[in-house]
């Protein structure tokens, strides 16, 4: 069994291993977490706005669907039959997360869905024309996405918001007290820790909340150098983590499966070799 897992790791590589494998794993988590975390469907959101997705709510078909999930995930482990096998994991996670998010949840993992959708094109385009480069691009297309997803992220507060993003800086106290505010009736803080030594900082530091916030933007805006080499990948992998880790500490705001996703894909320890 050892000698047949040396054999697999061997033949796909290393790079290759190194992200499918936490990527399986965390895809089982996602996928389980929204679909037994959606009890009804209230406003058809997503595909469920076209087809109907009742028949997820039912206990039996929930089971049925990690069931699905779990032997794709095994064939997608050993490199068996991908291209049937990233169209299906492509299909649940279009209809499992449309469903979670018609329960009315938004949780941003549509991020997820793409990714197995370029990873089916990549197969497919190997099947359909054999020069097709299919090591690098089954790696570089979900690549691709997770950077024009920060990219468009950045452009629209650039739209919507201007220079103002980073250069009123204590417009964000409004932010960080309603997060606070929301805390206090949820009974997770005390009526003094309203505000707090966070709110404070932004109030007392406004120029360096600006650079801040300006640095983050900057991450985010040019995280397409990333996919000029796999070291520049590694680096932006490292900023866009300390950006998460910004709006986490400031904001409260936890984005799991996108900050997740990126970890996989552009923080691997390949790359450090």
């Amino acid at each position: 069994m050892l000698d047949r897992i040396r054999h697999h790791i061997s033949s796909v590589g290393i790079e290759w291993v190194c992200i499918k494998l936490p990527l399986i794993i965390a895809n089982y988590y996602w996928i389980k977490r929204s679909l037994f975390n959606t009890t009804s469907i209230s406003v058809n959101k997503g595909i469920c706005s076209l087809v109907s997705c009742d028949v997820l709510i039912i206990d039996t078909v929930k089971w049925l669907v990690l069931g699905l999930m779990v032997i794709a995930s095994i064939l997608y482990l050993f490199e068996r039959k991908m291209i049937v096998v990233t169209f299906t994991l492509f299909v649940i996670s279009l209809f499992v997360f449309s469903a979670h998010e018609s329960y009315g949840v938004q949780e941003r993992t549509g991020i997820v869905t793409l990714i197995w959708m370029v990873q089916f094109v990549a197969y497919l385009w190997k099947w359909r024309v054999k020069e097709f480069d299919l090591e690098k691009n089954r790696i570089f297309f979900p690549v691709q996405v997770i950077v024009v997803s920060y990219t468009l992220s950045a452009l629209s507060k650039i739209q919507m918001s201007g220079w103002s993003w980073f250069l009123d800086s204590h417009r964000i106290v409004l932010q960080m007290l309603k997060t606070n505010q929301v805390k206090y009736l949820d009974g997770q803080i005390q009526l003094n820790e309203i505000m707090d030594s966070k709110i404070e900082f932004v109030m007392q530091h406004g120029t360096i909340m600006s650079l801040l916030l300006l640095s983050a933007l900057l991450i985010e805006l040019t995280s397409g150098i990333g996919l000029l080499s796999k070291k520049l990948r590694l680096l932006y992998g490292f900023l866009l983590l300390f950006f998460h880790f910004g709006i986490d500490f400031f904001f409260g705001i936890v984005i799991d499966t996108f900050f997740e996703v990126m970890i996989i894909f552009m923080i691997n320890p390949y790359y450090l070799s």
